[in-house]
């Protein structure tokens, strides 16, 4: 299956929409960033796209979250999952939970950009498209 080059960022904060697109946009293989600000966006996007990498805002759904994550998972299984968190609780919690890696919102952007980089080169070549189950905890 050909890796789908985009990038499906989940969040209603436009600073935040502004910055880690172009943080994504500076890192390979990625060409495109949909923004989706609700969950039925970012349904749509996930059936349009198939995409590489989907970040979620873990402030947008709070408490629907379980299930944000497993109706997407449903969609777009191939995806490599991030949450981005600023509760260390929430975070601890998901990572362990869900089998997906939680990047504390507020990390150094080298440092992420680092993180992102290895995660997509960790996932493009070593995951066959339908697994997604490595599971990590990163703080600034």
């Amino acid at each position: 299956m050909p890796v789908n080059e985009t990038v499906i960022l989940v969040t209603e904060s436009r600073t935040l929409a502004m910055g880690m697109s172009a943080l994504l946009l500076s890192i390979p293989p990625i060409h495109h960033v949909a923004v989706a600000p609700d969950a039925t966006a970012f349904y749509d996007a996930i059936k349009e796209d198939k995409p590489l990498l989907i970040l979620i805002d873990t402030a947008m759904f709070e408490h629907r979250l379980p299930e944000i994550l497993h109706r997407a998972r449903q969609l777009s299984p191939q995806s490599l999952y991030i949450l981005l968190s600023d509760d260390t609780t929430e975070t601890r919690e998901l990572a362990d939970h869900a089998g997906i890696t939680v990047i504390m919102k507020g990390t150094d952007p080298r440092r992420l950009a680092r993180i992102l980089e290895t995660l997509l080169s960790e996932h493009v070549a070593d995951h066959p498209p339908a697994s997604n189950s490595a599971a990590a905890f990163i703080s600034s």
